[in-house]
């Protein structure tokens, strides 16, 4: 798959030469505060973009990198993933995700990030629904994804924490 350009970012597939970046953004207790396995060290930095990587061979799609046209460098990371396990008594679904340096918050990002995101999915891979999912407590996450259109559908609990459940049908996206 190649890249997705916007206005002011580039979504393109990781590579392992993004791990410094990577984990740059990672290492930071304010962006791992709502992750099931925050990323600690750059020796997990390098196999999340494995495995991501992985995931780009086998679903052929996957998380992208953000790059910021204005610097070329990588800010974030958003995408669609295929989930083949179950997720709130889902299975075989696309979800939409996105983690952004905390340089970077408040700037729109995400949300131009998603858009691109739920056109891609909805105008290329012709899906008719797209799921996402925010820990309840993660305003700023949850915010984006009803802005941008998602329905919440229920709360559900990981890991003992409450997470919100969202679902976004072709007919109702609005770019």
């Amino acid at each position: 798959m190649n890249s997705i350009i916007t206005e002011r970012l580039i979504l393109r597939p990781l590579t392992i030469s993004d791990v410094d970046d990577f984990f740059l953004m990672n290492n930071n207790p304010n962006v791992n505060a709502y992750l099931r396995n925050p990323i600690t060290t750059k020796a997990e930095a390098k196999q999340y973009i494995q495995k991501i990587i992985s995931e780009y061979e086998r679903n052929n799609i996957a998380r992208f990198g953000v790059i910021l046209k204005a610097t070329n460098r990588l800010i974030g990371f958003s995408g669609l993933k295929y989930r083949n396990t179950l997720e709130n008594n889902h299975i075989d679904f696309y979800d939409l995700g996105y983690r952004f340096s905390e340089k970077q918050w408040r700037k729109g990002f995400a949300t131009e990030a998603a858009l691109a995101w739920l056109d891609y999915g909805f105008n290329t891979m012709q899906l008719s629904k797209i799921h996402a999912c925010a820990v309840r407590d993660n305003i700023a996450s949850n915010s984006v994804l009803k802005k941008i259109g998602f329905t919440f559908m229920n709360q559900y609990s990981v890991n003992n924490e409450l997470h919100n459940w969202y679902t976004i049908k072709k007919q109702n996206f609005k770019p």
